[in-house]
């Protein structure tokens, strides 16, 4: 690995698993989307100097409308279910349940796509996370009453952010990682703030003091800065050099970061249950990763081996 490579992948690792909790801090205080909107907005923001800084070719029309409609995929609908559920199950479910977003990144990958090859032994381990489902959400020994919309909410925002993912390696885009990130991030903050005026969210915000208290400004300067601008950022330079579903095993590293601030943190509550479910998924994940690494070396090794023609 590049030692360029060590800092991407431990930014989109570590950066993205803490912004689960730090966007479960931010929509008990303050509607979902429209968090969701001032986020994204604000790191807009401050990509704009770095990107006129950079003097990069202007995007093309076509580069630009796929950089737009992509970034609303993976944010705004990826995303924007993400913040949604937040409100309505523990920081750490929610991470687990994006996990999956690996998941369906190989499948598109392997299946439909068809860069790498589906082998049969792939199989075990997709029903694992599968099996591991019904006892993260179903687990709760707590009595509290688990969303089964937002869990699908989530659900279907991963398969958003994988669908994303598998299209920026075929269309094309603008060359400059950073145009990327800075458009994507841009078209998802006002879609999402005209999303929240139009559900009527603006109406519903609480006191001043509640809204500039530590936490709430703590928590939303980690998400603009940490999560946004470097680790969306280092997700764009990584995409663009790196197999789509090896990326997206960060999505099996967040939910262990989100659920040790989740649980130890913020006193999350859980069941054993749901601990045992939530380790089948991330289990199926890890074996998934390494059965087609394996795979990958093996058919390296073989391509080394034929002879010159």
């Amino acid at each position: 690995m590049g030692i360029k490579r060590i800092p991407a992948y431990a930014a989109i690792y570590l950066l993205w698993g803490g912004a689960y909790l730090a966007i479960r801090v931010l929509v008990q205080v303050l509607p979902p989307f429209l968090v969701a909107g001032i986020r994204y907005s604000l790191a807009a923001l401050i990509l704009i100097p770095v990107i006129l800084m950079r003097s990069d070719r202007a995007p093309t029309w076509r580069q630009l409308l796929n950089t737009l409609w992509t970034g609303a995929l993976m944010l705004t609908v990826g995303y924007g279910a993400v913040f949604w559920a937040a409100r309505r199950l523990p920081s750490w479910v929610v991470a687990v349940l994006a996990s999956t977003t690996f998941l369906w990144t190989y499948l598109g990958e392997s299946l439909v796509l068809r860069s790498y090859r589906f082998q049969a032994r792939m199989l075990l381990p997709l029903f694992t996370g599968l099996a591991g489902m019904p006892l993260l959400v179903g687990g709760n020994s707590h009595g509290d009453h688990v969303s089964m919309l937002a869990v699908l909410a989530v659900l279907l925002g991963a398969v958003s952010w994988s669908v994303g993912s598998l299209a920026l390696k075929r269309i094309n885009m603008p060359r400059s990682y950073i145009q990327t990130a800075g458009l994507q991030l841009a078209t998802s903050g006002l879609l999402l703030l005209c999303l929240s005026a139009g559900l009527g969210e603006w109406t519903q915000l609480p006191p001043m003091t509640q809204i500039i208290a530590w936490r709430p400004i703590v928590a939303m300067a980690y998400l603009v800065i940490a999560a946004s601008v470097v680790a969306f950022s280092a997700f764009h330079w990584l995409i663009a050099r790196e197999p789509a579903y090896l990326v997206a095993t960060s999505t099996y590293v967040n939910p262990m970061v989100a659920m040790l601030l989740g649980i130890v943190a913020a006193h999350e509550r859980y069941s054993p249950l749901q601990l045992v479910g939530a380790l089948a998924v991330l289990s199926s994940i890890i074996m998934i990763w390494h059965l087609q690494g394996s795979t990958d070396q093996f058919e390296m090794s073989e391509l080394e081996a034929m002879p010159d023609l």
